[in-house]
C-alpha cells in the first residue's frame, strides 16, 4: 500500500482511500470477507493484508517506508501485512496495539501503520511510523500517508490531501486514479534510481513488473459502511470491482 488518504469526522464519519502498489508476481486475492469477519484483500504469500475493516468497527492500513538504509530491517511479525491482520483479529485498543509493535521491534523499521476503531461515540485512530518510532493520534480532518512519515508533502500526497479536505469521493477518486507524474523539481529523494523515483510519483502506477494492483474506498457514515475495491491491470485498466455494504456492530468484539 503506497498511498492512503483519510478523513475523520463526527457522526462518526470516516473516509479511507488507498492504493496498493506491488510487484505483479505477488499472488493476491481481492476484497472479500475472511472467516475472522475481516473485510480485506489478502496477500497470498505472507497471508496478511494491506487494508481492512471489521464489522465491529476496527480498521487498519499499512505502507512500507522507502528508505534503502533500513529496507531489510525487521518488521513486527515478520510481515507488514500480518501487523494489520493481528490488529483486526485482536481486541487491543489502537494505542495499546501500537505500543506493542514498538516492543516487538526496538529499532527503526520500514513501515507505517494506521489502526483505529469506529463507535457511535466517534473514531479512535493512531499512526505509528516504524522508522521514527513515533506515534500520533489522528485528529478530525484529513490525513495522507505514502512511503514516508504521516502527512509528508510528496506531490501525490499533496494532491490527495487537497481532495481529502473536501471529503468529496469523486474528487478523491480522481486523484487516486491519476497517472500524473511529478516534475523533476518536485521529486523526493528516497535513495532509489531516478527512473523509479519518477515512476513512483504517480498515484496510479502502471508497468508489467510493478504497478498499482488495487484502489480501495471505504466510506462510513453513522454506522453504515461501504467498501469498494477496483483491481487494476499492469496497463492501469480496471479488471474487477468488488463492493460490500454492511453495518458496524459495535457490540461485537472489543
Amino acid at each position: 500500500m503506497c498511498l492512503i488518504g483519510l478523513h475523520l469526522g463526527k457522526g462518526p464519519s470516516l473516509l479511507i482511500a488507498a492504493n496498493r502498489d506491488e510487484f505483479a508476481d505477488r499472488p493476491t486475492e481481492p476484497l472479500h470477507w475472511w472467516q475472522e469477519d475481516i473485510l480485506a484483500g489478502r496477500d497470498l504469500r505472507a497471508k496478511g493484508t494491506w487494508l481492512g475493516i471489521t464489522r465491529s468497527g476496527r480498521f487498519a492500513a499499512i505502507t512500507n517506508v522507502r528508505d534503502p538504509s533500513i529496507g531489510n530491517a525487521a518488521v513486527p511479525y515478520g510481515s507488514r501485512g500480518l501487523m494489520v491482520h493481528a490488529y483486526l483479529s485482536g481486541n487491543h485498543r489502537p494505542l495499546e496495539f501500537l505500543e506493542r509493535m514498538l516492543q516487538e521491534v526496538t529499532v527503526a523499521s520500514p513501515y507505517n501503520l494506521i489502526v483505529g476503531r469506529i463507535t457511535a461515540d466517534g473514531i479512535d485512530a493512531h499512526w505509528l511510523g516504524g522508522r521514527t518510532r513515533q506515534i500520533a493520534a489522528l485528529d478530525e480532518g484529513p490525513h495522507v500517508l505514502s512511503n514516508a512519515e504521516l502527512n509528508t508533502p510528496w506531490p501525490k500526497a499533496r494532491r490527495l490531501l487537497s481532495a481529502m479536505k473536501t471529503a468529496d469521493t469523486d474528487a478523491i477518486t480522481q486523484v487516486m486514479h491519476s497517472p500524473e507524474i511529478a516534475q523533476d523539481a518536485e521529486l523526493p529523494n528516497t535513495g532509489v534510481p531516478y527512473a523509479w523515483e519518477k515512476r513512483l510519483s504517480a498515484a496510479l502506477i502502471s508497468g508489467d513488473d510493478y504497478h498499482t494492483r488495487s484502489s480501495t474506498l471505504i466510506h462510513v457514515e453513522g454506522l453504515k459502511a461501504l467498501a469498494r475495491e477496483i483491481t487494476w491491470s499492469a496497463q492501469a485498466e480496471p479488471i474487477k470491482t468488488v463492493e460490500e455494504r454492511f453495518l458496524i456492530a459495535e457490540s461485537v468484539g472489543a
